[in-house]
């Protein structure tokens, strides 16, 4: 998870009709996701949930769009990394709770019925930082439910980009500075995965990868559940 400027800046520069656009699509893939998440665990009212990676910023729509689904807010605990008190006033019957990247998350073992984290994998740096981001949820979780966007997609949401992320990925590094898109340049801010990526990591117990099809036509997105 990256720092709060990096991600105030950057969605203030990058704001556009486009993107805009892609956020309305957005809604529809994570609202069908969010389908997969209810029908894999059945969530009931005395469910407790941890979100990790939820955004203080919702200027673009699909953000956060969890805490608006779910059933039962009040047994929603919010991990995030920007400004908890603008996220206590949009979300009041939700808790949230501070943290630092890259650092552990401030539970006990097991804390959590399920901890879901919509996204963000992709954000905590080298593929040993993402693995320790996997177990910290792993640790305080029961049940798990990960999503991070699929390296092998046509498209790349976070650069706008189509098959140039299939590049290695110092090149597509460099290709996305010529690009005039620096911010995402950088492994501490973008590191997008295929499976085996993830299959290579030393995980606390054993999980399940599935490649999400949007439409059940398009791979978009990895789903890690265990």
């Amino acid at each position: 998870m990256q720092k709060d400027n990096f991600w105030k800046n950057d969605s203030l520069k990058t704001i556009t009709k486009t993107k805009h656009l892609l956020s309305d699509f957005s809604i529809k893939v994570r609202t069908a996701q969010f389908l997969v998440f209810r029908k894999t665990f059945k969530p009931n009212s005395k469910t407790r949930v941890l979100d990790v990676g939820v955004t203080s910023d919702e200027t673009l729509k699909d953000s956060n769009l969890f805490e608006r689904l779910y059933k039962w807010p009040q047994k929603i605990t919010a991990a995030t990394i920007e400004n908890a008190k603008v996220l206590r006033s949009l979300y009041p019957k939700i808790g949230v709770v501070k943290v630092t990247p890259l650092r552990k998350l401030p539970f006990r073992n097991q804390s959590f019925d399920v901890v879901v984290s919509w996204a963000t994998l992709e954000h905590t740096g080298n593929y040993k930082q993402q693995e320790f981001f996997l177990n910290e949820l792993l640790r305080i979780g029961n049940k798990v439910f990960i999503t991070t966007p699929y390296r092998g997609a046509l498209y790349e949401p976070h650069t706008g980009v189509f098959f140039l992320h299939w590049l290695p990925l110092p090149l597509f590094r460099k290709v996305c500075v010529f690009l005039g898109k620096k911010s995402w340049s950088t492994e501490a801010n973008l590191n997008p995965l295929w499976v085996s990526d993830l299959t290579n990591m030393k995980l606390l117990r054993k999980v399940n990868f599935r490649i999400y099809k949007t439409f059940n036509l398009l791979p978009s997105h990895i789903i890690i559940t265990g």
